[in-house]
């Protein structure tokens, strides 16, 4: 059970925020995005990738991850450089980073790689009254 999921990335600028759109697509358990060092801005091939899917990712801007992580946050680290600095106590999915490739393809297999594992996990994870 959860209050809320937390994914965290480097930048905030594509696989946790494509993954906080696909979580709050598929679980009642509210999902937030951070990076341990926020871009400017969210990634455009990350925005195109989510509306390809009839996700929105409009209007996000990447946060820094200690003004979003909270005591009751369930945690995944969608990065392995995130994953290093909250080691402890959370869950880790290596995905690949589509930025440095910056190609529709590449956007596409991080949101296939990340849909998979929501899918996997958002049933499990049930919310906490």
């Amino acid at each position: 059970a959860a209050r809320r999921v937390v994914f965290v990335c480097s930048a905030n600028s594509a696989r946790s925020q494509l993954a906080e759109a696909l979580w709050n697509a598929a679980s009642p358990v509210p999902a937030a995005s951070a990076g341990t060092h926020p871009a400017d801005r969210v990634a455009p091939g990350a925005v195109a990738a989510a509306a390809r899917h009839g996700l929105s990712l409009s209007g996000k801007t990447p946060l820094l991850v200690d003004e979003v992580v909270t005591e009751d946050a369930f945690i995944i680290t969608v990065c392995d450089r995130a994953h290093e600095a909250y080691a402890a106590g959370v869950v880790h999915w290596s995905v690949s980073d589509p930025v440095p490739a910056g190609t529709d393809a590449a956007f596409e297999t991080a949101f296939a790689d990340l849909r998979r594992r929501v899918e996997q996990l958002a049933p499990r994870l049930l919310p906490v009254d």
